[in-house]
């Protein structure tokens, strides 16, 4: 006997399937739609995680910064040549060297050479340092030629300088427009200690802040907060301080000073 399904019972299958399958549609959409979201959020927490992680390199890194200049603000002695209470040498100078002018003004020590008849090296000793030992010192400096050009000088400092002077023998750490050296003087000969350095953190034209950091035979050199050479040396264990300006080519260049800082340690 053939049997048959009654056309009320064919649409209630059918009709429970179409249910069975769109259940099935709504549940597998509802997991893929769950894993997305969850990939996404994991993404997010990655790129926030990334995020803070280099907000936190960089807090850091001003940190030290901050903490460096806070440190420099503590200085004893600090001279922005907003005045010459310091007696600093100013003067019009004609020699055989140079025709210009030392001086301070509005805020500044400029060192404004003219004409340069032969290539020299000159410095100002800071009257406050004649025999010292462990230090710290900075001062911001800034070169420009008559010219428009980056100048053919360089500026820093003399440090433990004897007090014989240049004979008895100092150390020179002096910055140029894209190189620094660190240099020995004694006995009528100058020695090269460093090489000639180039570095990125000097400012072309631009101010840039010079420190050096003493401690008995060891120093730390510094341009803009930044840590650029080291070195032991124990020949000079105290001396003086000095500005310096290195003058190496024949054109007409400008130098300034400011915001000078010295600690003894």
């Amino acid at each position: 006997m053939n049997q048959e399904t009654s056309r009320e019972d064919k649409s209630s299958f059918f009709r429970n399937d179409r249910k069975l399958v769109c259940s099935m549609f709504i549940f597998y959409g509802l997991c893929i739609l769950g894993l997305v979201a969850a990939t996404t959020w994991g993404l997010d927490r990655r790129s926030k995680a990334i995020s803070a992680n280099a907000t936190a390199t960089a807090f850091a890194a001003t940190a030290t910064t901050i903490a460096h200049i806070t440190e420099q603000a503590q200085y004893n002695f600090v001279d922005p040549f907003d005045n010459n209470r310091e007696q600093w040498e100013t003067d019009s100078i004609n020699d055989e060297y140079m025709s210009g002018s030392v001086s301070i003004k509005q805020g500044v020590y400029v060192w404004e050479i003219q004409k340069v008849k032969q290539t020299f090296i000159r410095w100002e000793d800071f009257p406050a340092a004649r025999w010292v030992g462990d230090f710290d010192v900075y001062v911001d400096s800034r070169i420009k030629a008559a010219d428009g050009t980056t100048g053919g000088a360089c500026t820093g400092f003399v440090f433990r300088e004897s007090p014989s002077n240049w004979e008895g023998g100092a150390y020179v750490f002096s910055v140029c427009n894209s190189y620094f050296y660190v240099d020995y003087y004694g006995n009528g000969k100058w020695e090269d200690i460093s090489g000639s350095i180039r570095s990125r953190a000097i400012l072309n034209s631009d101010w840039n802040r010079l420190e050096i950091s003493a401690r008995g035979n060891r120093f730390t050199f510094l341009i803009n907060h930044e840590v650029v050479y080291e070195m032991t040396d124990d020949r000079l264990p105290r001396g003086g301080l000095a500005l310096f300006a290195d003058v190496n080519e024949k054109k007409p260049v400008t130098i300034w000073f400011d915001n000078f800082g010295f600690q003894i340690r």
